[in-house]
């Protein structure tokens, strides 16, 4: 792993000021043609964040916070809501619900100051699962992080979570463990090769529609 000196501020790797990952709403069409609108949490998003977290399966939510919970705690929900510091990002997307537009997913990123790891971690609610919205995150994520200057893109899994692990291989992740904590295995992927698929750059040119 490279000295964390080599580590370029954040937001300024590729030209990009971080302001510009904070503002932009991306919108794109999964691969059974469902369209989502990608956007960054704000503070007025916390009643809608909690709603989605207490409306996941026990199951979801316990993939998600590794453990078993009900729904964010005050301090949990008002960090979410306010992830305003340097390298810091959290994104909500939002699809078609019935007739409504309703929160169908949540991720976030946080790079630590002089690292070169960019942390992630995220949920999808259980009706729009196995519809390439993970992955779909999961290479939004990399493009923001890519931007950010991070090498090293990671996550802590649960074990038992074979449907995440085997997103996170399919996207290039490498499995890592045992971990500290013998219930989790870390995933891990090095951002030091060029990205495949639509160029960072582009994805971010403009909010458009793309193929997942």
């Amino acid at each position: 792993m490279n000295s964390p000196s080599s580590v370029e501020p954040p937001g300024l790797a590729f030209g990009w000021p971080d302001d510009k990952l904070r503002t932009q709403t991306d919108v794109f069409r999964l691969p059974g043609g469902e369209s989502v609108m990608v956007r960054v949490i704000s503070p007025q998003d916390a009643d809608g964040l909690q709603a989605y977290m207490r409306n996941l399966s026990g199951l979801t939510r316990r993939n998600r916070f590794l453990g078993a919970v009900s729904e964010l705690t005050p301090k949990e929900l008002e960090r979410l809501t306010h992830m305003g510091g340097p390298g810091e990002l959290a994104l909500i997307v939002f699809g078609r619900v019935g007739a409504e537009t309703a929160m169908i997913a949540e991720a976030i990123q946080a790079i630590a100051p002089q690292s070169q790891r960019c942390e992630i971690a995220l949920s999808v609610t259980d009706a729009w699962q196995r519809k390439g919205l993970g992955t779909l995150l999961l290479s939004h994520m990399e493009c923001r992080a890519r931007l950010l200057g991070a090498r090293y893109l990671v996550g802590d899994v649960l074990r038992t979570n074979d449907a995440m692990k085997g997103l996170a291989r399919k996207a290039g992740f490498a499995i890592r463990g045992p971990f500290k904590d013998a219930r989790l295995i870390e995933i891990v992927k090095d951002l030091s090769s060029p990205p495949t698929g639509l160029p960072c750059r582009e994805q971010f040119s403009a909010p458009q529609l793309i193929a997942a």
